[in-house]
């Protein structure tokens, strides 16, 4: 079962007439991610401390959910080639030496015995450590996160539409986001309130649908600034692994086997 899938079994419950204590028991959460569970009890408080139609809240959080997780996965993809290319790479310096004492070489063993063998796989090493370290902070620093900066906004429609004022539906808003993600909302969130409250009250505009299409709008904002990252983390791998982990190569693998190959001779 996925998230989205609890989630609409909790909905189909409050629709059925169960009461809404009795259905949030019934939350499969071990279906749902940390932060999903966060997601889920922000949206949820919302609406009843609000007076919020509580199915509608849910129905539009599993939509989310069913989103998120298509962007999730699109993005994992994307994340698993230069993960790959990268792991690959650096095993190269250690498989070329594998192979050479297996095919008797002795590559290693000869090098040691050799001041210029010593220097070479002491080289070796320090690159592909620092290869090592430095693609992992990269690869680190652009893995997929979970982060719903729509929230904010879904949150405020739901005070609306329980007839709270925008000021009032915002201020409920913020505090619940407080308690359950440990962070104030961002400053540009709380930019993008305020202006389509003005668009609203110059146009007629119903305000909901504006903070609902804004909401949408700033996920796939992050899910294509993500996507973006990930498509530049494939070049940006070439500086750590083009000069130090292909260096190590030749410090680990070509040098010894060539000394290896000599004193064989």
């Amino acid at each position: 079962m996925s998230a989205e899938l609890a989630v609409m079994e909790i909905t189909a419950l409050i629709r059925s007439g169960t009461s809404a204590t009795v259905a949030k028991r019934q939350l499969q959460t071990s279906e749902l991610s940390e932060f999903q569970v966060k997601q889920f009890q922000f949206i949820w408080e919302v609406a009843t401390e609000s007076g919020g139609h509580l199915a509608l809240a849910l129905d539009r959080l599993t939509e989310v959910f069913r989103a998120q997780q298509r962007q999730f996965v699109e993005l994992v993809i994307a994340f698993a080639s230069p993960r790959a290319t990268a792991n690959l790479i650096l095993l190269l310096p250690l498989v070329a030496v594998i192979f050479s004492e297996l095919f008797g070489l002795s590559a290693i063993g000869a090098s040691l015995e050799t001041a210029l063998g010593v220097i070479s796989i002491g080289l070796g090493l320090l690159l592909l450590i620092v290869a090592r370290i430095s693609s992992l902070r990269m690869l680190d620093k652009a893995k997929p996160r979970e982060a719903d900066p729509g929230a904010f906004l879904d949150a405020v429609a739901i005070g609306l539409s329980a007839g709270l004022s925008p000021k009032a539906a915002a201020g409920l808003a913020r505090t619940k986001s407080r308690q359950q993600f440990s962070q104030d909302v961002p400053a540009d969130q709380l930019t993008m309130f305020w202006d389509a409250v003005k668009v609203s009250e110059q146009s007629g505009v119903a305000l909901n649908g504006l903070l609902l299409a804004r909401a949408d709008t700033l996920r796939h904002r992050l899910w294509s600034n993500d996507r973006s990252r990930l498509a530049k983390l494939s070049i940006s791998l070439l500086i750590p692994l083009g000069l130090a982990a292909l260096p190590a190569f030749v410090f680990l693998a070509v040098v010894p086997v060539g000394i290896g190959l000599f004193r064989a001779i």
